[in-house]
């Protein structure tokens, strides 16, 4: 059946020859690969959000035996390192105010005593709250260890008590005893987190900027009104510039997917087959916002501060650094036509969770609709601007 529209033959030339302007360009070349290696290593190596190394300063007025078990159990949490010890609260505060510890731990006299006669004990924390999300998960570890320690002493004094009252064969049991378990992401390592996400952002980022640039490099370099008097259709135009975009689109997510599972060790639970799939109606999404703006900008700079202009909205939006669950609601109705928002939970749930189809389609389908009304808005505009 032949296609009145679209000439195979045509596009399948405008596809060879834009891939060979692609490749031969090192420069070029660069920022198809080695750039999003580089942001994966950035992403894998430097951005981590794991709460370690919490240096503590410790003011310690009981110097006891339980006094020096409660640092112990910081300590040997993993979380927390000693720092150093001082002699006054004014000493403990001016390292939190050079910046050289993040926290200032005081155990007050007689904070054996109380602690064993089972009253109530007051220790006084203090923490650097510049980074407002690490001060939070450093509270929520201190309130645990704190937890665990009056648990801990009054389990203790209830099997003394229990102890000195068996008769006739009564047995001690042993109390309650809570098994913790995380799914999917059993270390809790926000590399896990974020790297798939990163799927998604590099693969915009690419494929925005190369379908803008390309369509925009033709106008700068005068051929755009040789095409235009030339028997080439703008269909047959729009997709050989935006096919072999497409065609790197996937092969970077092929690349950053291996990476991350074979050297940054991410958990890949899902189907690399539905990844693909899913890939194509992300990477549809995509070019046609490339394609779009590519006929609003008359430069490449102008292309390139649009395709920013869209990206870094698209990256707030998306749910990959802050959860949508937490922004207002007018925003959480914004992000309903964001397509990375979509694709990241695709991702995450493929990696992590290993879900298919079946869970995912909800997201799969947003994505064919936005992608369609994209494709159509893009195609629309571009054809204005080809006549």
């Amino acid at each position: 059946m032949k296609m009145n529209f679209l000439r195979p033959a045509i596009v399948k030339s405008l596809i060879r020859k834009e891939f060979k302007q692609i490749l031969r360009d090192k420069r070029m070349r660069f920022i198809l690969f080695g750039a999003p290696i580089i942001m994966l290593a950035l992403f894998g190596y430097a951005v981590n959000t794991d709460i370690t190394n919490v240096k503590m300063v410790i003011l310690d007025s009981d110097k006891s035996r339980e006094s020096r078990e409660l640092v112990s159990k910081f300590t040997a949490s993993g979380y927390f390192t000693y720092y150093a010890s001082v002699e006054s609260p004014d000493k403990g505060i001016a390292f939190l105010d050079k910046g050289d510890a993040d926290m200032y731990l005081h155990i007050p006299a007689g904070f054996r005593k109380n602690l064993i006669s089972g009253r109530p004990t007051e220790l006084q924390i203090i923490l650097d709250g510049t980074d407002s999300s690490r001060a939070s998960a450093i509270m929520a570890y201190i309130n645990q260890i704190s937890f665990d320690i009056s648990t801990d002493y009054l389990f203790k004094k209830l099997r003394i008590t229990l102890l000195s009252r068996e008769k006739g064969g009564i047995k001690f049991k042993e109390p309650l005893n809570l098994k913790e378990r995380i799914l999917f992401n059993p270390e809790a390592a926000s590399r896990n987190f974020y790297l798939p996400g990163i799927l998604g952002l590099i693969t915009a980022l690419i494929t925005i900027v190369l379908t803008s640039m390309s369509v925009v490099k033709e106008r700068e370099n005068g051929t755009m009104d040789q095409i235009i008097v030339s028997p080439l259709r703008s269909i047959e135009f729009a997709a050989g510039k935006t096919v072999p975009f497409a065609v790197i689109g996937l092969i970077e997510i092929t690349i950053i997917t291996f990476l991350a599972i074979i050297w940054f060790k991410v958990p890949f639970n899902g189907s690399f087959l539905f990844l693909i799939f899913s890939s194509i109606f992300y990477i549809m999404c995509t070019l046609s916002v490339g394609l779009y703006i590519s006929t609003i900008s008359q430069t490449q700079q102008q292309a390139m501060l649009s395709t920013f202009l869209f990206l870094m909205p698209a990256v707030m939006l998306s749910g990959f650094v802050f959860p949508i669950y937490s922004m207002p609601v007018i925003f959480q109705y914004i992000t309903l036509l964001n397509p990375v928002r979509y694709f990241i939970v695709i991702v995450r749930g493929i990696f992590l969770k290993g879900v298919g189809f079946t869970v995912l389609w909800p997201e799969l389908l947003a994505l064919t609709i936005l992608g369609s009304i994209l494709i159509f808005l893009s195609i629309r505009r571009f054809n204005r601007r080809f006549e």
